[in-house]
């Protein structure tokens, strides 16, 4: 078998089992994280915290709406990175996984600042974006070794 090569890292090999489990929960999470979002910025309350009346009370402002379209991009974008690094390497690759570890940052610290501040009061939020901040910090350092040893 023939495989391709790479100037600096040998042959470029598929991605590893665990990259691509860890890619494609990357983008399901990013999916998931963002389809509430972009039903509530279309006017539909549910699953909102704090129920109907906490979502009429948020969306009435402008920039509750702002954020929620804010969000869907953003988890539009996570998919994109997740998916970018499962792929063979590419000059600009970099990028993604920058991007990668910053969404891994962010959603870690969000995660571990919900549950220092609310505990066993959130059990839905703050275990979400700590999940999200390890599957994109997994990807991103999966796709950097995935490719020497899949």
């Amino acid at each position: 078998m023939h495989l391709p090569m790479s100037s600096s890292t040998g042959p470029i090999l598929p991605a590893s089992r665990s990259l691509r489990w860890m890619g494609f929960a990357a983008c399901a999470w990013a999916v998931l994280f963002g389809a509430p979002h972009a039903w509530w910025a279309l006017g539909i309350s549910a699953g909102f915290p704090g129920g109907e009346a906490n979502y009429h009370r948020f969306m009435s402002s402008t920039w509750r709406y702002i954020y929620d379209v804010v969000v869907v991009v953003m988890s539009g974008a996570g998919v994109w990175v997740a998916w970018q690094l499962m792929r063979p390497p590419a000059p600009r690759r970099w990028i993604a996984r920058t991007a990668a570890w910053i969404a891994s940052g962010m959603l870690t610290l969000r995660g571990v600042a919900g549950m220092v501040v609310d505990g066993a009061a959130d059990p839905v939020w703050w275990p979400t974006f700590l999940v999200g901040g390890i599957l994109f910090g997994g990807v991103a350092v999966l796709s950097r070794r995935g490719r020497a040893a899949a």
